[in-house]
Order: C-alpha cells, then structure tokens, then sequence
C-alpha cells in the first residue's frame, strides 16, 4: 500500500483510510428500501465479499458473516476463527431490511477486521 492510503491515527499506528469501504456497500445500507435480496445479492456477485456466507458457504468458513431463512423469518450470525457460529451472534428476525443490513455490516466488519490485522514480533 502506498504512502497516500495510509496515515498515522492519533497514537501513531498506521491505518487505512479506505478501512470501511467496500465499493456502493455505505450507499446501499443508506437507503433502507434498496436492502431487498434482489438488490443485495446483485452487489455480493458485482463485489466478491470473501467474509460474506450467502443463504450457504459463498465465501470463507471462518470469521465469517452468515444469512439464512429461518422458517418465516431470518437469521443472521458470525463464525469465529475455527469456523464455529458464535451464539451471543445470532440475530433472528422477521424484518428482511434488519437482517439484510445486519449481515452487510457484518460482513463488513470482519473485512475490516483482517485489513488491521498486525503480526507482531516476538
């Protein structure tokens, strides 16, 4: 990454600037009425989400985000670094906009979460 991506934050560690940014995802969770599975699905196969598990395994197992149908209603959960569902994670709803941008942001978080990881030495 090039000097003009990165800057240091207040306690000097360098960051990316681009850290929440996977490309229209901030303008799709902006406007509620566009989180419908049309819309979403049509960004997941325009932006490949490696951390985003679509109704299935479509990206990597763990530190993950998931979505599925639950009877009538949704579910939305994380997978942890072996690949286990979290169960404090799990959302259930019936309100498809809520688990829609639950799981976006979700899967957004753990994207960000691999962009800030440090090896350190020892």
């Amino acid at each position: 990454m090039t000097g003009s991506h990165r800057k240091p934050n207040d306690t000097g560690i360098m960051h990316n600037q681009e850290l929440h940014y996977l490309h229209g995802l901030d303008e799709l969770l902006a406007d509620p009425e566009s989180l419908t599975m049309a819309r979403v699905a049509e960004y997941l196969a325009t932006v490949r989400v490696a951390t985003a598990n679509w109704f299935g395994r479509t990206g990597r197992a763990e530190r993950s985000a998931w979505i599925d149908r639950d009877g009538t209603g949704w579910r939305v959960w994380d997978t942890d670094e072996r690949a286990g569902i979290m169960d404090f994670s799990i959302l259930r709803t019936e309100s498809e906009t809520e688990a829609l941008g639950s799981f976006l942001r979700r899967a957004r978080h753990h994207s960000d979460l691999d962009k800030t990881a440090v090896r350190r030495g020892f």
